[in-house]
């Protein structure tokens, strides 16, 4: 476990600091009657963890620094921070996501690099999985420091009551993609209207993991081309699209009448795919003990689909107070801060320390994501930072497959060339 960073341990940094750059117009010191931070997050969990940790920080640092938390709504906090951004007036810390924003704010100097001051202070980036720290360097500078992490949609929940009633052996590490489809098939019961399988997005996110299964990929690895095309991506989109279309085990998007998890409460679905919080499900079965969860299927590459997704907090370039900033950002993303929001919500933390923790390995879900986890596939974005668009283009466009309205072959060459025309556009400023 790795303490605070200490106020000493700041000063001795803020020469290095200034030489680096980092500091170029600003003084490198603690102001004696204290400074005020203002840390922007989303409206939640977010701001109640930030909240916890703003007590504690206001005690240690009190006459020196005083964080004050302002927290803005999921469905407005992009806008608010581009707009903030814009306008001048943003504070000094932000959450951002890894999948929304973060690259595009580094990359036009809203975001500050913190490596001069982790060097400077001995900060420990291999407390982090190295998947999320790599990922989250833009140019080779690195940008923010993970609240936590996870492998994407590479949880398969099932239930165990369906597995059992029909003499199916339950889901495991070890499953291949033949072997899940077999299941899938020999669950689905139309005539119980029970369903083998539900893809609760349909989307982007889900996709990759069968795409990267089968060892194919959205992107290149620069986020320059769409490899949408390639024999292994197709593969994966035909498996995908016959699981609604020919084996008819998940039901085409929008003729469920209820959703996932209330299918799943009523013995009506036996799997589906999720991010950690698939584990949620259990709030709606009256015995929590039905519900298991097992990794995402190894694919015809070898391998298992997944891709690392991070949530970082990151000092900004408004700041004139960046190492009582960064002091802010390591109370929230230590060993304590992880581990607590992580019993408390069952969320997977980018440290491995953390996942490997008996509490922890106590929850099912977490116990298998952390495995998934030691070995997750890269983030890949596009280059140009049109990763929003993207992901909405390639979501939209894989829903006739789905409905089957149109098969792969049909929509293939449009699908990629439409990803490779976003990629073509000029970068987001």
């Amino acid at each position: 476990m790795r303490r605070h960073l200490s106020r000493r341990d700041f000063l001795k940094a803020s020469g290095g600091l200034a030489a680096g750059g980092l500091l170029a117009s600003v003084t490198p010191a603690f102001a004696q009657d204290g400074v005020t931070i203002r840390s922007h997050t989303r409206s939640g969990r977010q701001a109640d963890a930030q909240r916890h940790w703003a007590e504690i920080f206001n005690e240690d640092m009190a006459g020196e620094a005083n964080v004050v938390i302002e927290d803005f709504p999921g469905s407005e906090y992009f806008q608010k921070i581009n707009t903030l951004a814009a306008g001048g007036t943003m504070g000094d810390v932000i959450w951002i996501s890894s999948i929304e924003g973060y690259f595009r704010l580094a990359a036009t100097g809203v975001l500050q690099p913190i490596d001069d001051v982790i060097e400077s202070l001995g900060y420990d980036l291999d407390e982090h999985y190295p998947a999320t720290t790599s990922a989250a360097r833009l140019n080779g500078q690195l940008y923010g420091i993970p609240i936590l992490a996870h492998p994407g949609r590479v949880g398969l929940f099932f239930n165990k009551t369906i597995f059992d009633d029909a003499g199916v052996d339950y889901p495991d590490e070890t499953w291949t993609m033949d072997d899940f489809l077999a299941a899938a098939i020999e669950v689905t019961d139309p005539d119980r209207r029970i369903w083998g399988f539900v893809d609760p997005e349909g989307s982007y996110f889900t996709s990759i993991v069968f795409i990267r299964a089968f060892g194919g990929d959205t992107l290149n690895a620069d986020g320059t081309e769409s490899l949408l095309n390639s024999e292994e991506s197709i593969a994966a989109l035909k498996f995908q699209s016959a699981l609604y279309n020919e084996h008819k085990v998940a039901p085409v998007p929008g003729t469920a009448l209820q959703g996932p998890y209330q299918l799943f409460a009523a013995n009506q679905l036996a799997m589906f795919q999720s991010g950690f919080w698939g584990s949620g499900v259990a709030q709606f079965v009256e015995d929590p003990s039905i519900v298991g969860v097992a990794p995402m299927p190894i694919g015809p590459s070898g391998q298992r689909g997944s891709m690392f997704e991070f949530d970082p907090l990151c000092v900004t370039s408004f700041t004139e107070h960046p190492e009582e900033s960064f002091k802010w950002v390591d109370y929230n993303t230590g060993f304590d801060a992880q581990l607590r929001v992580t019993k408390l919500h069952n969320v997977t933390a980018s440290r491995p320390a953390v996942m490997a923790d008996d509490v922890v390995q106590e929850s099912d879900t977490l116990r298998v994501f952390s495995g998934v986890m030691a070995d997750a596939l890269p983030l890949v974005l596009p280059a140009n930072f049109r990763e929003t668009e993207h992901f909405k283009f390639i979501g939209d466009q894989i829903q006739a497959l789905w409905l089957g309205l149109a098969s792969v072959d049909d929509i293939i060459e449009d699908l990629n060339s439409g990803a490779q025309a976003i990629l073509d556009k000029p970068a987001l400023g």
